[in-house]
């Protein structure tokens, strides 16, 4: 299958200037324009660069985590199955990615409460349990412990290649 890159590229350029923003809101299911992606990322193949994607979290009124979705259902560790309108459909978690609202182009449902549980459910699962980091210092990770416990001339020398955020921690961390 051959890739139409130059053909979404023109698309999005009308989507980024597109005037008409939507509301959306938490378990809506929209088309939304997720266009044409690299290697094994979700694409689209229709004609406006659509697909199915539920909103799983709304960050701004502008940006929010969306998952697509797919009638190729088949069973998998990042695949939720549910039915939507009378169609099976496949929950892409793996394929979940931040969107603008200005790629939503016309809702089509919402995700029942119990599938929207097991969409979050899942996507909680993808992340391990965190450790706490001890603390050096008052310095939050064992690297910002070894910057700042660098002599002046080193933090200096850090300072000029990577910018004034080591001095100034190597400052403050100092103090305390």
């Amino acid at each position: 299958m051959i890739k139409e890159f130059d053909r979404w590229n023109d698309s999005k350029k009308r989507l980024d200037q597109n005037p008409l923003l939507v509301d959306f809101h938490e378990r809506e299911i929209w088309w939304c324009s997720i266009g044409v992606n690299v290697g094994s990322e979700q694409n689209s193949q229709s004609v406006d660069f659509s697909r199915p994607v539920i909103i799983t979290k709304k960050f701004t009124e502008r940006i929010f985590w969306g998952v697509p979705l797919t009638t190729k259902v088949r069973l998998g560790e990042f695949r939720i199955h549910f039915v939507l309108n009378n169609v099976e459909n496949d929950i892409l978690v793996l394929q979940m990615r931040s969107y603008d609202r200005r790629r939503l182009l016309r809702k089509i449902g919402v995700l029942s409460e119990p599938d929207y549980e097991t969409l979050t459910d899942s996507i909680i699962r993808l992340f391990p349990n965190k450790t706490e980091t001890p603390q050096k210092d008052g310095v939050s990770s064992e690297a910002e412990a070894r910057v700042c416990n660098r002599s002046i001339e080193d933090q200096a020398l850090l300072s000029r290649f990577f910018g004034d955020r080591y001095f100034n921690r190597y400052k403050i961390s100092s103090r305390i």
